[in-house]
């Protein structure tokens, strides 16, 4: 019996190492440069459909537009810049400027597609502005523009903060537009000149202008009248800055009802608003208002307020694995390309079969099967990119593979040396860089704590480690420990204080803390930028899952 047991073992370590039928029939056809074997493999179910795509329309044997098709496929499925590239030759060959301009585009950044603009752009493309815009080749757009295009010159200076060069484009592009005029509002709103922004929002009119003129309005210091003015804009952005001008102002009882209807609504405020009416409701003992807050609380702000997480699984029974791979083809041909070292493949069927989870052809189970496989290869990022953050489940096993121990030997030995739990480790973790080792922001942050290069730095100076790499993940996770456990000594043990220092920075943290009096509550309400608020939101709610799963 066991002699069969370990036969059988060898028999499928060897049927896995080896590539899936269909593609090593891919190879043999790539190599023979076979387009009838090719055309076959379109019909295979996986990522060997986009393979064989992919080498079809290479082919010069076959139509411009049916290598186009195939190449547009290929490009909307992996999302690659050389794929985006090659569909942007062949829209070109074919004499489609325009559609070549946008495949071009969504190779950005990148010298070869930036080139391949400018020359559509000089030949009087002009859908290759949009393109540079949209890839953020904001000084490359600029070198182009004729005279003539004022709305891309004021945009593409405005986002490069050159507020005084945006302003006479505005100026003549507001004449003409709306959207000139609400940018021209911004661009005085940005130089300081707040009459004057105010002036142009009431031109732009709608509630985007009425939102513009009240921070206008309330730059100048005339917060009655800001107030009236983010009433009439109605949109929630403005209703969150009327409602901390009343309660500044002593008006609690005005703030009450328009902190009620942004709780109600779906928009970025509500679970924000929402804490805030449990909060004021403590204060003021109203116990109605305080209960009706407290059931609408989610996530990691119902944790802040003593709330137990709603739908994460706290039976922890279940296996994941337990049928054969022959019974998820999709999981076996994962697998398989994972034991050979096909590592972009394996990755390129993960996502095809998702998507056919996605589409109702294959089982939800078949993602985390698939996402487990890929976390038991170390690929705990690629993992969290097929399964959802909230499994429509409450089996424990699927909540384990979106909210994995990633990195556990390097998080416990961390976690032990600086006093902090593991699942705050992870929490961070997941929410700074979602387990990417390789990750960079678009700040410059890198690694799996997501280090700019100053603070990184800084905390290898303290611990004598200054040539440490932050992509490495063991110097990552220590490093994030190490930096934690000192905004914790440093914010008295308050999480929400270190979370915020760990986001917004420490100078930022204490001041605004400050500014609030000390209060945890009007720090979170009151601090200028949303950012920090809703990175503590989101850090509270993982950390929450991670303690209830493990």
């Amino acid at each position: 019996m066991v002699r069969a047991l370990v036969l059988a073992a060898m028999l499928l370590a060897l049927a896995l190492a080896q590539l899936p039928g269909p593609y090593q029939e891919y190879e043999r056809a790539l190599a023979a440069r076979d387009a009838a074997a090719l055309e076959r493999l379109l019909a295979e179910p996986g990522y060997v459909q986009i393979l064989a795509a992919r080498a079809l329309s290479r082919l010069d044997a076959l139509s411009p537009s049916r290598r186009i098709a195939l190449a547009e496929q290929v490009a909307r499925f992996d999302g690659d810049a050389a794929d985006w590239l090659w569909a942007g030759r062949l829209r070109e060959v074919l004499g489609d400027a325009p559609g070549a301009a946008e495949a071009y585009g969504r190779a950005l950044p990148g010298a070869e597609a930036e080139a391949a603009l400018v020359r559509l752009a000089r030949a009087g493309v002009r859908e290759s502005y949009a393109a540079l815009y949209a890839g953020r080749a904001y000084e490359v757009l600029l070198a182009l523009l004729p005279p003539q295009e004022v709305a891309w010159r004021a945009r593409a200076l405005y986002r490069l903060r050159r507020y005084r060069e945006a302003l006479p484009a505005y100026r003549v592009w507001a004449r003409s537009s709306r959207a000139g005029r609400l940018g021209l509002g911004w661009t005085l709103f940005e130089l300081g000149r707040y009459a004057e922004a105010a002036v142009a929002f009431a031109a732009a009119g709608g509630p985007e202008g009425a939102y513009g003129r009240g921070r206008a309005l309330e730059a100048q210091g005339k917060r009655d009248a800001a107030v009236r003015t983010y009433l009439e804009a109605r949109i929630p952005a403005a209703l969150w800055r009327a409602t901390a001008l009343l309660e500044r102002a002593g008006r609690v009882g005005e703030a009450l009802p328009l902190y009620r209807e942004l709780a109600r609504g779906d928009s970025r405020y509500a679970d924000d608003a929402t804490l805030r009416l449990w909060v004021l409701a403590r204060r003021r003992g109203d116990t109605e208002l305080e209960r009706w807050a407290y059931d609408r609380l989610e996530g990691g702000l119902a944790v802040l307020a003593g709330k137990p997480l709603e739908g994460v699984p706290r039976d922890q029974e279940g296996r994941l694995y337990a049928e054969t791979l022959e019974s998820y083809p999709g999981l076996e041909r994962v697998t398989r390309l994972l034991t050979v070292g096909r590592m972009d493949w394996a990755w390129g069927a993960a996502r095809w079969w998702a998507r056919e989870a996605d589409a109702g052809r294959q089982p939800e189970k078949l993602r985390y099967l698939i996402g487990g496989m890929l976390e038991q290869y170390g690929r705990w990022d690629r993992a969290l990119r097929i399964v959802p953050d909230r499994p429509r489940s409450d089996f424990a096993p699927y909540w384990r593979v979106a909210y994995p121990r990633a990195y556990e030997r390097q998080v416990l030995a961390a976690a032990r040396t600086f006093g902090l739990e593991p699942e705050l480790v992870w929490a961070v973790m997941r929410v700074e860089s979602r387990f990417d080792p390789k990750a960079v922001s678009h700040t410059g942050a890198r690694g799996l704590m997501q280090f700019t290069a100053a603070t990184w730095g800084e905390v290898a100076r303290r611990l004598g480690e200054e040539g440490a790499d932050p992509f490495d993940p063991a110097a990552a996770v220590r490093f994030g420990a190490y930096y934690l456990r000192r905004l914790l000594d440093g914010c008295d043990r308050q999480l929400v204080c270190a979370l915020s220092g760990y986001n917004g920075g420490p100078g930022y943290t204490r001041r605004a803390l400050a500014a609030a009096g000390g209060d945890v509550w009007d720090f979170l309400r009151f601090q200028p930028r949303d950012e920090p608020r809703e990175y503590v939101e989101r850090v509270l709610r993982v950390y929450a899952v991670y303690q209830a799963l493990y």
